[in-house]
């Protein structure tokens, strides 16, 4: 079909991460499978974009930003606990839709966490596959997730 791209798969230097070039709005990223072991966390580049797949303890998917907003900690080596992400540099804790949920080191009773959040990619799992809405507009210039 006019105007499609194929998927490519490719290892980069780091490993294990995945590198998908794709304009399609619905991009295959792995089978499913690939997620069933004991640290479901998989580092990946989509159309250039740095991210992090995990699925969390009830089984939610999330494709978040790779960064931690912080210090730029990268995400793929954090802590998966509590339902998200810990951020393996200062323990900053991410939920499967990007949403800070804990500042450890902020002052007790700070709020601050509630207005930090990581962009995100809609995801979702179909027959097997996990696939990813890409959209130039979902980009990093929204954070929008529709992850089911």
């Amino acid at each position: 079909m006019s105007g499609e791209k194929s998927v490519t798969l490719q290892k980069s230097p780091t490993l294990s991460e995945i590198i998908i070039n794709n304009e399609l709005p619905w991009v295959q990223l792995i089978e499913s499978q690939l997620l069933d072991i004991p640290r479901p966390v998989m580092p990946l580049v989509l159309n250039g974009k740095r991210l992090v797949l995990f699925r969390n303890d009830g089984g939610m998917l999330g494709l978040i930003g790779r960064n931690c907003p912080h210090r730029g900690a990268d995400l793929c080596y954090g802590r998966l606990e509590d339902n998200g992400l810990r951020c393996p540099f200062h323990g900053w804790h991410f939920n499967y839709i990007g949403q800070c949920l804990e500042q450890p080191a902020e002052p007790k009773g700070s709020q601050m966490y509630k207005a930090i959040k990581i962009p995100t990619i809609p995801v979702a799992e179909r027959a097997g596959i996990v696939w990813a809405h890409w959209k130039e507009r979902y980009g990093f210039d929204e954070a929008v997730n529709t992850a089911t």
